[in-house]
C-alpha cells in the first residue's frame, strides 16, 4: 500500500473553496459563526485513523486556515470512543507495509521513511494557524494522542481515558503525544513503561486536558470555549498562538520528534512486534489482539 494521502505536510491555505458544509468519507465537516466543526465519523471503527481520515482531515484544516471568517476549529468525534488510534487492518494500514504481510519483518529504511512521512504530517497539522478545539468523549488511546497533542486546547468528559496500550509491543508514537512537555517527565515514564490507561480526572489534574464535564455537558461547554476564542480577532489568534508555539519549537521538539521516528522504525524490528503480526498473519487480528491481552493485559 503506497501512502500518497499524507504526502505534502502543509495544512495552511490553499486553493479549497470554503463551503458551509462539506461531505467527506470519514468525517462530517460544517462551518457556523466562525466555527469549524469537524466529526470523526468512524464509529464502527471505534473512529480508528486511517490514511483516508487523515487526508480529509488535512483538506478540512486546510480550508479553514484559508478562510478569514475561521476563527476556531472544533475536533469531534461519534459513538461512545473517541479515538481508538490507527486502524490495525491491512486496508487501512497507515503506512506502506503491513508487517503481517513480510515474513522476516518489514524493511527497516522503508519503514522509517515512512514514519517519518507520518510525523511530517503531525508537525504540518501542529503548525495550523488557528485554534484547534478537541471534545473528548470516551476513550483516546496510542495514535489518538498525536491527534490530540496537535490540538490547542482539550475538553473531556468524565468519561474519557487516555493512554498508550500499544506501547507494550506495537510501537512508540514519534511525537509521545508531547508528553514529556504537557505532563512532565517522570509520568510520561511511568505511563509508557506501564501502558495503562489514565482517566478524565487524572488527565485534568496532570495539565493532558484542559477541562473535565460531565457527559451530558461536554458539547455545550466545547461550543462555549470555542464561541469564547471566535471572539478575539482571528489575525490576533494566529499571532498568539504562533508566540506560544514558539516556545516549544524553540526546546527542540521537531528534533527530538525526528529520533523517536527513528526509534520506532527500530522497535518495529523487535521479536514481539514480529510475534504480534505473524500471528495475524496465520489467525487473523482478534486472535493477536486475544494473545496480547493475555500477555499484557
Amino acid at each position: 500500500m503506497d501512502i500518497p494521502h499524507l504526502q505534502g505536510t502543509a495544512f495552511g491555505p490553499d486553493d479549497t473553496h470554503r463551503e458551509t458544509k462539506m461531505t467527506y468519507e470519514t468525517l462530517l465537516a460544517e462551518f457556523d459563526a466562525g466555527i469549524t466543526t469537524v466529526t470523526l465519523n468512524r464509529p464502527e471503527k471505534m473512529n480508528a485513523m486511517s490514511p483516508t481520515l487523515l487526508a480529509e482531515l488535512k483538506d478540512v484544516l486546510s480550508s479553514a486556515a484559508e478562510d478569514d471568517q475561521v476563527a476556531v476549529v472544533v475536533l469531534r468525534s461519534t459513538g461512545k470512543v473517541f479515538c481508538a488510534g490507527y486502524d490495525l487492518s491491512p486496508d487501512d494500514w497507515i503506512i506502506s507495509q503491513f508487517p503481517a504481510e513480510f515474513e522476516g519483518g518489514v524493511d527497516l529504511q522503508k519503514d522509517r521513511e515512512d514514519i517519518v512521512q507520518l510525523l511530517k504530517y503531525w508537525l504540518g497539522m501542529r503548525k495550523f494557524p488557528k485554534p484547534i478545539v478537541a471534545a473528548v468523549q470516551g476513550p483516546a488511546l496510542s495514535g489518538a494522542g498525536e491527534l490530540l497533542a496537535m490540538c490547542d486546547i482539550v475538553i473531556a468528559s468524565e468519561e474519557a481515558r487516555f493512554g498508550h496500550p500499544a506501547g507494550r509491543d506495537l510501537g512508540i508514537p514519534p511525537t509521545v503525544f508531547l508528553w514529556p512537555l504537557l505532563i512532565g517527565m517522570r509520568k510520561t515514564k511511568e505511563l509508557l513503561y506501564t501502558a495503562k490507561l489514565i482517566d478524565a480526572a487524572e488527565a485534568g489534574k496532570l495539565g493532558l486536558v484542559n477541562e473535565v464535564v460531565a457527559g451530558e455537558e461536554l458539547e455545550a461547554r466545547v461550543r462555549s470555549m470555542a464561541e469564547d476564542i471566535a471572539r478575539t480577532p482571528v489575525n490576533h489568534l494566529k499571532i498568539l498562538k504562533e508566540a506560544a508555539d514558539n516556545w516549544y519549537d524553540n526546546m527542540g521538539l521537531e528534533t527530538s520528534s525526528r529520533q523517536a521516528a527513528d526509534l520506532d522504525a527500530v522497535f518495529h524490528q523487535s521479536p514481539t512486534f514480529n510475534a504480534f503480526f505473524k500471528l495475524v498473519g496465520e489467525k487473523g487480528m482478534k486472535a493477536a489482539l486475544d494473545e496480547r491481552r493475555r500477555l499484557f493485559g
